[in-house]
């Protein structure tokens, strides 16, 4: 503050032949600083306070105040302070209470706010991700505060506060309440300590810290304790752990060291200035004599603490705080003296003062110079004198300068909107540096820290954890244990969900995920695609069989005429051809991608065809019963069965039915198009109609029970002559068509679906080749190369070897 003042006072730009000069006061006591406080705004000899007589007409001893630093001290003060409008400028009073208006109008300061500190101290503790913290405050109002803010900012961004504690002012209680405190940090866990108390108590408290032999902590400390030296000195402290801290920003200020030295060499003559370092970073000398230590570069005595610490402050933190507060009231009153840089518009600053007068003689000088009543005249005192201090509060609140490259100005709450260091205690030779690793700027709100600067002081040397729990692994969701969001067990999300935030989130229903997954996969669409090696033997199966339908036909086409092909029933094998090639080209709809469409048409073509084929062969299977076996018992029935046409009455109403009911299935509930997500966890299954055994036998049943019915007719007429030997033909024909449907049924109840399509096509596709084979292969075998065969005169015998050996079994 003298170096500040003399500073001002030689300047010629600043406050021009204008003299400050101060008062001062110690502040290490409440009560000290009370009487300080009142000593201000009392003006000898009166030493009272004549509310009664000139209410807030009392003029103040000192236009401003500098201090103090606690912020009990400043609240103290400032509440004496306010009631007679004196500005007020601490230097390190950081409670939040401060900044209320209300309570505390003429109060300002050069320091940040509490809250701009704590909320660096959060963001410190969130760059190195920690979230289980212990906090301590003294029961001071700076502790008390700054405990329950900590705490409160530390919840609102999810950091859960272990433990916390309040160490009491008396010495009595506080070394068993410090025991207390630090046994609930070691019960639970906590290895982080945020320490939020004024040095004295910090003092006790890491004593007793190094007596209990605690290590491997990480302490951050408020801005009150984070360089204060005599912390560093206590024995042993470096093995507590790492210690962090807030700290003011420093400041530049020109001079200041020689100015210090100056003083120091004028009350210590003999100090020794013979030995100089040039560079701080190079190894330093000893001092040559006892009772000296090395500062600015110089040797100093060792003489009292204070001398001491302020020797050892070379960063100006708190000094230069106090340093622009003196700037600051300067400023104001340059401003409110209308000063320039060849001097001031006002000689004063109070301009009504006449020397030493008191307030008594003034007035009366007043009334005999204007002839005016007493209360007129201090009526008009009042107001000179109140707008004087109104000005003088407004111009302080209104200064904005910079010096030596810092800002200077205050908010609308008084406070100075610079910022913190983080500081880190570097040790080295058993000397500590506080090393700054980082900064943090209220306006805008930037934080920025360099963690490779940290030697930390733990088992190898790596960034102490401090969580109530580990971290989950992505996959896993926390499960809350108790009511500290903190402390929470890990869960792996289940097959099938994924993990978002904290949530284990369904996959969609094309989708599938494993156990612990953070995202979903797309299903695996399984049909019976084009370029499968099944699906190219099927369609070359299929086109073999259309070629196959076209050669027969052409052969009975041909051979129309002939008895085989009469006997095979003529103009209705044609039918029956057309059908099977239906039949054949209905396989094509299992190959791609079905939709409701194509299973549509695949039910349709492959039904009604195959029923087709079907009726064509139990008709004819039937015929040669009926001939061969009925006709003579049922003459009648023969005759009209010939004569309507029958076989094609039959044929055409079996393919309606089977049309009816085949649509009848299409509109009904009975599903004809399915995915299937049950039996593959990564496929989805696409399938027409239904996959129950149940369903799938009521689908065809319609063909299973023509089938049945052309292999019992075929068995009937298995003693028939040689070349009526169809029913033969039919009978092998639809015992492999059922044991393909059997073979199916198979494949539904033990298989995986993913194979169904594949082998429906390769039935469907058996099926037609059983007819084609069994049925036709024989007669064209006959017609193409056993041709005697194909004459009336064969048939005839035959017919007559046939009845000649029936009347010869009859008794």
């Amino acid at each position: 503050m003298r170096f500040a003042i003399e500073e001002i006072n030689n300047s010629s730009s600043l406050l021009p032949n204008v003299t400050l000069g101060y008062e001062i006061f110690d502040d290490c006591e409440i009560s000290i600083d009370i009487q300080g406080a009142f000593a201000f705004v009392l003006r000898p000899p009166e030493h009272a306070v004549k509310t009664a007589q000139f209410g807030n007409r009392y003029q103040p001893l000192v236009m401003a105040v500098i201090g103090p630093r606690t912020s009990d001290a400043a609240i103290v003060t400032a509440n004496i302070l306010s009631l007679f409008n004196v500005p007020q400028i601490s230097f390190g009073a950081t409670s939040e209470e401060l900044s209320d208006k209300t309570l505390y109008p003429t109060f300002m300061r050069t320091i940040p706010n509490d809250e701009s500190q704590i909320e660096a101290i959060v963001l410190l503790i969130q760059e190195f991700r920690w979230n289980w913290i212990s906090v301590i405050g003294s029961s001071t109002d700076y502790g008390e505060n700054g405990k329950r803010k900590v705490i409160s900012s530390a919840i609102a961004v999810g950091i859960c506060v272990a433990s916390h504690g309040t160490i009491p002012q008396k010495t009595s209680e506080s070394k068993q309440e410090i025991i207390n405190i630090i046994n609930n940090i070691t019960a639970n866990r906590a290895n982080v300590v945020v320490v939020f108390t004024d040095i004295q108590i910090a003092e006790l408290l890491f004593r007793v810290v190094v007596a209990m032999n605690i290590t491997e902590k990480v302490w951050i400390l408020s801005e009150a304790t984070s360089v204060k030296r005599m912390l560093t000195e206590i024995p042993n402290i470096k093995r507590i752990g790492t210690i962090l801290g807030i700290a003011a920003m420093r400041g530049k200020m020109p001079g200041f060291q020689e100015f210090v030295l100056k003083d120091v060499t004028v009350w210590n003559p003999g100090i020794n200035q013979r030995v100089k370092y040039s560079d701080p970073q190079e190894e330093r000398q000893e001092c040559p004599e006892n009772g000296f230590m090395p500062a600015f570069d110089h040797c100093v005595p060792c003489g009292s603490d204070g001398l001491r610490s302020l020797l050892q402050h070379s960063d100006w933190r708190v000094e230069f705080n106090v340093y622009s507060a003196v700037y600051a009231a300067a400023q104001g009153l340059h401003q409110l003296l209308q000063c320039d840089s060849g001097g001031c518009k006002k000689e004063g600053a109070h301009p009504w003062q006449w020397n030493d007068i008191n307030w008594g003689q003034k007035v009366e000088a007043l009334e005999e110079l204007t002839g005016k009543g007493r209360g007129e005249v201090m009526e008009g005192v009042e107001n000179e004198d109140e707008n004087f201090e109104m000005k003088l509060l407004e111009t302080l609140k209104r200064v904005n300068f910079s010096l030596h490259g810092m800002p200077i100005y205050f908010d609308g709450n008084g406070n100075l909107p610079t910022g913190y260091d983080i500081i880190y205690w570097d040790w080295k030779n058993e000397v500590v540096s506080f090393k700054v690793i980082g900064s943090y700027k209220s306006h805008p709100g930037q934080f920025q820290i360099d963690g490779s600067l940290i030697q930390w002081n733990s088992q190898g040397g790596e960034i102490p954890t401090s969580n109530c729990s580990s971290e989950c692994q992505p996959g896993q969701i926390k499960v809350i244990v108790g009511f500290q969001l903190c402390c929470f067990i890990c869960k792996d999300c289940a097959e099938g969900t994924f993990q978002s935030e904290n949530e284990c989130i369904p996959c969609d229903l094309n989708q599938w995920s494993p156990s612990k997954s953070t995202v979903c996969h797309n299903r695996h669409v399984v049909y019976l695609r084009w370029d499968a090696s099944i699906s190219i033997v099927i369609a070359l199966g299929i086109g073999i069989g259309l070629i196959l339908q076209l050669l027969i036909g052409a052969i009975f086409a041909i051979h129309l005429d002939t008895p085989v092909v009469k006997a095979a029933g003529g103009k209705l094998c044609f039918v029956l051809l057309s059908a099977l090639a239906v039949s054949y080209s209905s396989v094509y709809s299992f190959i791609g991608e079905p939709s409701v469409g194509i299973c549509i048409t695949r039910k349709l073509l492959f039904t009604v065809s195959y029923t087709t084929c079907l009726a064509c062969l139990l008709v004819r299977s039937f015929q040669l019963v009926l001939i061969f076996k009925m006709a003579s018992k049922l003459p009648q029935a023969y005759t009209y069965w010939v004569r309507y046409n029958g076989q094609y009455i039959f044929v055409f109403l079996a393919t309606i039915i089977e049309i009816a009911v085949s649509f009848i299935w299409i509109f009904s509930k009975f599903p004809i198009f399915e995915r299937n997500y049950d039996l593959s966890k990564t496929e989805v299954i696409l399938l027409c109609g239904p996959t129950n055994l149940f369903l799938s036998l009521l689908s065809i049943s319609g063909l299973i029970s023509l089938s049945l019915l052309c292999f019992v007719f075929a068995y009937l007429g298995k003693n028939l002559p040689k070349n009526y030997n169809e029913a033969k033909y039919i009978a092998f024909s639809m015992a492999l068509v059922l044991i393909s449907w059997i073979f199916l049924f198979l494949v539904l109840v033990s298989s995986s679906e993913s194979y169904i399509p594949g082998v429906e096509a390769a039935v469907v596709l058996l099926n037609s080749y059983s007819i084609t084979v069994g049925y036709f292969f024989p007669k064209c075998y006959i017609i193409l190369l056993k041709p005697e065969r194909n004459t009336t005169t064969f048939f005839q015998t035959c017919i007559q070897e046939y009845t000649r050996n029936r009347v010869t079994q009859q008794p």
